[in-house]
């Protein structure tokens, strides 16, 4: 048990913290999100199969990233006959701006001529 005014721990028994006369509570609050933060653009796509491999290689690395436009890709059935939906436009992967070059770093190779995965070690 935890008292939420002094974050003192007390065994489970304590049901009034001894020292601020407050109810102690299970567990105390984790720390408030940041919604302040930066985002950047990092990769750009229509291609689904281009989309799972970047939702991959970007939770492999633990980067939190933010997908606009996914679920708009198969919006009418357009995304199944071309692999890119043109009247919705691509799904964009934002990420903080303090991951931006290592997400880039990631997904770098998706975009380029002729990129082939690296062989395995």
């Amino acid at each position: 048990m935890f008292c939420p005014q002094c974050e003192e721990e007390y065994s489970w028994d304590v049901m009034v913290c001894p020292v601020c006369d407050v109810d102690t509570v299970d567990r105390l609050p984790g720390p408030e999100p940041t919604p302040e933060a930066e985002l950047v653009r990092v990769f750009v796509t229509g291609d689904a199969g281009l989309i799972a491999i970047a939702h991959s290689l970007l939770e492999g690395e633990h980067i939190d990233y933010f997908v606009r436009g996914e679920g708009l890709q198969d919006l009418f059935g357009l995304g199944r006959a071309t692999s890119y939906n043109f009247a919705m436009g691509p799904a964009e992967f934002w990420v903080r701006a303090e991951d931006a070059e290592n997400a880039r770093v990631l997904l770098e190779r998706l975009t380029a001529p002729g990129a082939e995965p690296d062989p395995e070690p």
